[in-house]
């Protein structure tokens, strides 16, 4: 078979495995016989709303797969998708699912629709779109909008919970914006259906789908004969319903690969596995791939069909429903509530509720219409059970109810709405009191706001009197209700309000303004006597409560017009203030003062600050205070140290008792502010001297307190094989992505320091995990050993080559007896321990100090003493076998026979007893040796016992 094949059915599989047919470009005939091959953009079903029941699916997000799950569905007829969210819309007819173009849709992101199979069985899309009269409407789209369901998007997402399952929110590498995408997590992999499958499942995919592939293989590993897979046909059939007194239907099977792109014929086995009670009906062709049924009754049967090829295999299940006799339609009763009502204006509102109508069935649609109503009425009428009017204007309105069961049979009625007007009462003009101005002021406003209406004013209108014609006056905003005139002159001004309603009623009211010349005198401005002062003061209070007016002091302001410094006031908006920060050097001020006719007048004073006596500065080093590692920097505020005059010199030194770690940046010990970095938790001590102009000085110190850092145990490093200047910052989001990935738990990963090694400038990365669920942080050895035993794995897992990865910190115990080098990581054993070497050379090879040199040395020379006694036996055991042969190779001596002596009598004859011939003795038959021996054969035995010895010394191995 070709290798496209393979492919398309590779792709089917996928498809059904969960769930959606993502390749419809050559199978949708066969998955969705009914479909109409078209995507209608900007379209609607022409029902609207009342079309059908529409069901939002928020899981599916593309139009492929609203698609394809629209058509295993049995009561979906239509597929839409709208603001990227998809609806399955239940039609109550195919007319009422047809596509209507919708203008004020046609935007950015239009909606779309495809017609996936029609209600009635009988008929197809695309008869019933030739039957429309705006066909050419229907189809404004071109061909570019073909219909085309392959190729899964990515979802957009904000947070992991906008994901599916399997998937993570990547954000992308911009700063400013938090939208990213769902990716599947480490180990899976998007199929074309859109979904994330392990790769284990997609191994196994491939495994059961080309068999051709495999199987040489499997020859090349095995000479023996092996029985070949089974492969897996695809099996569709299609469920259908009839309606009695119909009683008859068929089945087929469609297959891929089809019968005729296979060697070999396919077996059909069509099996019933349920029916109704008091079954009747006929099967015939239960061989075949279409299957007949006749004679069937009312109710549900479930059939499964297998087809069976040359070792090939698949099944399928369908449903045949038979549904009772139509029954004798009777026409909806229309009911509207209130049939009559009676609206007061204001009131604009009511509600026609047409939920209460009737029908033997069900009604499938409400649609509601003005037939009579006032000139310019335009409702906003919503084919629902209930109407909700609103805006309506005074007159008498008839509106008509139409209801449609599910025959399409129609019946209406009436309700009516008569809306009364209220009584218009016309405004009452307000132009506010008359006013009196004084030269040389000769700007007012006017305020007419006090101006009322029953339902509101919309019209303001300001013009003089008649009688004023010729008097000069600039006027502006006379359309609002607030006035504005300049350019007064002396004498009587009338201005005329007139204000308007929306009935087009006016009513209007007249305001004087008398301008009279000037009655007052301008203020005299008094800022008080010269003063002078000496140091060390630097505060002086300025007075001008002499200022005078002949009426009254509204407003004073003090401010400096010269001086050495810039001074502070502290009531600068009062006639008696008091300037501090004054320093050596003579000061000018000004007052001004202003009366209640906005007359000014100003005065200067004069101050004068000496130094009689210099006073020693006074140093402040800002106070001791605490800070928690890691610290990029510790700035200590010294400015708050003051002098009489001027601080001419800072100078910041460290005590003897602070820590001597810490490097001092940007000369700033010679500045107020001290910043010092690359501090370490421990205690700093700095004395601060500040010395003024004529060489007085004074010190002050400070304590810093450097907290360690409570994350400093669950720190991690992790060195990668890569210069410093080579890893961009994608590198390093993509580098924590997949770290996050590869500890498998809800966790975030916060990056305390990215720096270069010394030595060999690579990148070390220091971090530690949260974990998300609780805000808990993960423990740095367990994430060390999570990592390590990914990265033992598969080394090349994250893309980086990674060097190292261990905590922060040395946080090896060394087994309770000894201590951990922070540079070297290995444990500096206590007196009479030693390292474990059979975990050091045969195991993981840490460090520890387990073993006691005490019990290693007892051990040692148990070994030895065993090895030496082991060594022993076996020499002794050498020499009893080597003995055993030389004895046995020695020649057997005939055992020597020995007799009695004769006893001697008196006289010197020997005598024998009567059995002295009977009795001889050997050497072996006795085993006692305590006989007495005459000295011949005493001697000659003896010589017997040296040669034996010296035999025995002689047999040694």
């Amino acid at each position: 078979m070709s290798k496209t094949y393979y492919i398309s059915l590779y792709l089917l599989f996928l498809g059904a495995c969960s769930g959606i047919y993502s390749d419809w470009e050559n199978n949708w005939q066969i998955l969705c016989p009914a479909l109409y091959p078209r995507v209608f953009t900007s379209f609607a079903p022409s029902g609207n709303l009342t079309g059908g029941i529409f069901r939002k699916q928020p899981l599916l997000t593309t139009t492929n797969r609203c698609v394809a799950t629209c058509c295993n569905q049995q009561l979906c007829h239509v597929a839409l998708m709208y603001n990227m969210t998809c609806y399955h819309v239940q039609c109550t007819s195919s007319k009422m699912c047809m596509p209507l173009y919708r203008a004020k849709l046609a935007n950015a992101n239009p909606p779309s629709m495809v017609l996936v199979k029609p209600v009635e069985e009988d008929e197809t899309w695309n008869d019933l779109l030739e039957q429309e009269n705006d066909m050419s409407n229907l189809m404004m789209s071109d061909g570019n909008e073909q219909f085309s369901f392959f190729g899964a998007s990515k979802r957009s997402c904000s947070g992991l919970e906008d994901c599916a399952e399997n998937e993570v929110c990547l954000k992308t590498s911009s700063k400013t914006s938090n939208i990213g995408s769902c990716e599947c997590i480490l180990g899976y992999k998007r199929n074309l259906a859109g979904i994330c499958s392990s790769y284990r499942d997609l191994q196994n995919l491939d495994l059961a789908i080309t068999p051709d592939i495999n199987e040489p293989r499997i020859a090349k590993e095995s000479h023996t004969s092996v029985k070949p897979p089974v492969k897996q046909i695809f099996v569709k059939t299609v469920s259908k319903e009839v309606r009695l007194p119909e009683n008859g239907v068929t089945l087929s099977a469609f297959t891929v690969p089809a019968e005729d792109q296979v060697n070999g014929h396919y077996n059909y086995a069509w099996t019933l596995l349920s029916q109704p009670e008091a079954h009747t009906g006929t099967m015939t062709d239960q061989n075949e791939m279409t299957v007949k049924l006749s004679n069937l009754s009312e109710g549900l049967y479930k059939f499964k069909v297998t087809v069976n090829g040359e070792n090939s295999y698949g099944e399928a299940y369908a449903n045949v429903t038979l549904l009772p006799p139509k029954r004798i339609n009777q026409a909806p009763i229309p009911i509207i509530s209130p049939s009559a009502q009676i609206v007061k204006l204001p009131n604009t509102g009511a509600v026609l509720d047409g939920s209460a109508s009737k029908d033997d069935d069900k009604i499938i649609s409400y649609r509601w219409e003005l037939q009579q109503g006032p000139i310019g009425y335009q409702p906003r009428l919503v084919d629902t059970p209930t109407l909700q009017l609103d805006n309506l204007i005074a007159g008498n309105y008839t509106f008509k109810l139409t209801v449609e069961d599910s025959n399409r049979v129609t019946n209406f009625t009436t309700a009516n709405i008569t809306v009364l007007k209220i009584t218009d009462y016309p405004p009452s003009a307000n132009a506010g009191q008359d006013v009196i101005i004084y030269l040389p002021q000769n700007t007012l406003s006017l305020n007419g706001n006090l101006s009322t209406d029953d339902r509101g004013i919309v019209g303001w209108e300001w013009t003089k009197s008649p009688f004023d014609e010729n008097k000069a006056v600039d006027m502006q905003n006379t359309r609002t209700p607030y006035l504005q005139l300049s350019n007064l002159e002396e004498g009587m001004y009338t201005f005329v309000l007139k204000v308007i309603d929306d009935a087009e009623q006016f009513s209007t009211s007249a305001v004087h303004v008398f301008v009279k010349p000037a009655t007052n005198m301008p203020p005299k401005a008094d800022a008080g006597d010269d003063i002078t002062i000496a140091l060390p003061q630097t505060e002086a209070i300025l007075n001008g409560s002499r200022s005078k007016d002949d009426f009254k002091i509204v407003f004073y302001y003090w401010e400096e017009i010269e001086g050495p410094s810039t001074v502070v006031f502290t009531s600068a908006n009062k006639s008696v203030t008091n300037v501090t920060r004054l320093t050596k050097g003579d000061y000018s001020f000004k007052l001004t003062v202003t009366d209640d006719n906005g007359n000014k007048d100003s005065d200067l004073m004069k101050l004068k600050v000496t130094q009689n006596k210099n006073a020693p500065p006074r140093a402040n080093a800002g106070g001791d205070f605490t800070a928690i590692a890691p610290v990029n920097a510790l700035i200590i505020n010294g400015s708050q140290s003051t002098d009489d005059l001027k601080i001419k010199e800072w100078l910041w030194t460290r005590d003897s008792t602070s820590l001597a770690i810490g490097n001092i940046i940007e000369a700033s010990d010679k500045s107020p502010i001290l910043m010092v970095t690359d501090v370490l938790p421990g205690r700093y001590v700095f004395r601060l001297k500040v010395t003024d102009d004529q060489g007085l000085s004074s010190e002050d110190s400070v304590s810093i307190i450097v907290k360690p850092d409570v994350q400093l145990l669950n720190l991690v490093e992790l060195t990668l094989n890569v210069g410093a200047h080579f890893l961009t910052e994608s590198q390093k989001d993509s580098l924590f992505v997949k770290l996050q990935m590869l500890l498998q738990e809800e966790v975030s990963i916060i990056v305390r320091n990215i720096k270069a090694e010394p030595r060999t400038g690579r990148v070390v990365l220091t971090f530690y995990v949260e974990r998300k669920d609780n805000k808990s942080t993960m423990p740095g050895t367990e994430v060390v050993d999570k990592l390590k035993e990914k990265l033992g794995q598969d080394s090349g897992i994250l893309q980086l080559s990674v060097t190292n990865v261990e905590t922060a910190i040395c946080q090896n115990n060394c087994s309770g007896h000894g201590t951990c080098n922070q540079e070297t990581r290995q444990c500096l054993c206590e007196a009479f321990w030693m390292q474990n070497l059979i975990q050091l050379y045969f195991r993981n090879g840490d460090s520890n100090c387990e073993w006691s040199i005490l019990y290693v040395i007892i051990a040692v020379l148990s070994l030895v003493i065993c090895w030496i006694g082991f060594i022993w036996g076996l020499f002794c055991f050498c020499q009893r076998i080597c003995y055993g042969k030389r004895r046995l190779l020695r020649p057997k001596k005939k055992p020597t026979r020995y007799s009695l002596l004769k006893p001697e009598t008196e006289n010197g004859n020997t005598t024998w007893p009567k059995w002295s011939n009977q009795m001889v003795l050997s050497e072996s038959d006795s085993d006692s040796e305590d006989v007495m021996f005459d000295k011949s054969k005493g001697k000659s035995n003896g010589n017997l016992r040296k040669f034996d010895q010296k035999l025995k010394t002689d047999g040694f191995c």
